[in-house]
C-alpha cells in the first residue's frame, strides 16, 4: 500500500477478474438516502461468448484498493447492459443497482403486540429477510401502545417507522449495508485523511472553513450548516455515505461528515474518492 499499486477484482455472474489481467473502470456514487443511486462499470474486450451470456440480475461484486488493502465498494445486479465496438476493441457498459434495494422492494404484512418498541420492530424485519445491519440506533425508540401494522413495501415502512417516526437516519450504502443511526450522528471509524495517507490538493475552497479549536471542536464567524466542502482522496474503499474523517491539511484540519460522493477508478486515469463533506 505505501507504493499505492491499484488492486481490484470485478465479479460478473459467475466469473471473476482481476484489473491487472482485464482493464476495466468504474463509477460509483453515494449519498445520504434510502435509495442508492446506480453505478457503472464498464469493461474492455470481454471475449464474445461472456459478451452473450451477460444477463439482467446478474450479480455484480466490485473490491477496490491496493495490494495488501482491497475492501468491497460495490455489491449488485445488472440492470443496464451495452455493447459497443469501436475498430478492434470492445466496450461493455454495465449499470448495477446495489442490491439491498431488491429486497427492500418486497411486501410484507406483519402487526407487533401493544408497547412493542420500533428498535424491535426495525431489526425483526430486516431480520426476517437477510438484509445486513451494521449499526441500528434510533433517535427516538418509540413504543406503540397499541401495536404497531407493518404492511407494504418493506422500504417504505423501514422509513416510515425510522425517518418520520423516530427521527433518524436510514442510509443504505452500495455494498447493501444498511445503517440506522440518530439524526446527528455519523459512522466513525477513526479515518484520518492526510497527504501520507492519500488527501489529494484542493485548487480552491467553496466555502470559509471553519478550523478546529480543539479535539471536538470547530469555530467559524458564520453558520455555514447549509454548505459543503469538496475533497477527494487516493481510492479508500472505506469512504461512504455518513462517514465521519477527519481531515489534516494546510487549509483544513477537523472533523466532518461525508454527504455524498463516488468511487471512480480503472487501470489508468483516475484512481479516487470523491466527496462532499460538512463540518462534524
Amino acid at each position: 500500500m505505501a507504493f499505492w499499486i491499484r488492486a481490484a477484482t470485478l465479479v460478473i455472474g459467475s466469473n471473476k477478474y482481476s484489473l491487472d489481467r482485464l482493464s476495466f473502470s468504474f463509477d460509483i456514487p453515494f449519498e445520504d438516502s434510502d435509495e442508492p443511486p446506480v453505478a457503472t462499470v464498464k469493461v474492455t474486450n470481454l471475449s464474445g461468448n461472456t459478451r452473450a451470456n451477460i444477463k439482467k440480475n446478474d450479480a455484480v461484486i466490485l473490491n477496490a484498493g491496493y495490494e495488501g488493502d482491497v475492501g468491497c465498494i460495490l455489491i449488485g445486479k445488472v440492470v443496464g447492459l451495452k455493447h459497443k465496438q469501436a475498430n478492434v476493441d470492445w466496450t461493455t457498459t454495465i449499470t448495477v443497482q446495489p442490491c439491498a434495494d431488491e429486497i427492500l422492494g418486497k411486501l410484507i404484512n406483519k402487526t407487533y403486540a401493544e408497547n412493542m418498541k420500533a428498535s424491535a420492530i426495525v431489526r425483526d424485519l430486516l431480520n426476517i429477510f437477510g438484509v445486513e445491519v451494521a449499526k441500528c440506533e434510533l433517535s427516538t425508540d418509540v413504543s406503540y401502545p397499541r401495536g404497531r401494522v407493518c404492511r407494504g413495501n418493506l422500504k417504505q415502512v423501514l422509513t416510515e417507522i425510522v425517518v418520520n417516526e423516530c427521527k433518524s437516519r436510514f442510509i443504505i450504502r452500495p455494498t447493501g449495508q444498511i445503517y440506522i443511526t440518530k439524526a446527528d450522528d455519523g459512522i466513525n471509524n477513526g479515518l484520518t485523511l492526510s497527504r501520507a495517507t492519500g488527501l489529494l490538493r484542493a485548487d480552491e475552497e467553496k466555502v470559509v472553513i471553519p478550523v478546529e479549536d480543539d479535539l471536538n471542536s470547530q469555530t467559524t464567524g458564520e453558520d455555514r450548516e447549509d454548505d459543503t466542502i469538496s475533497r477527494s482522496c487516493l481510492l479508500n474503499y472505506r469512504v461512504s455515505t455518513a462517514e465521519v474523517v477527519r481531515i489534516q491539511s494546510a487549509e483544513l484540519n477537523g472533523r466532518f461528515i461525508v454527504v455524498s460522493g463516488s468511487h471512480s477508478g480503472g487501470r489508468t486515469g483516475d484512481w479516487k474518492t470523491s466527496m462532499e463533506l460538512k463540518p462534524f
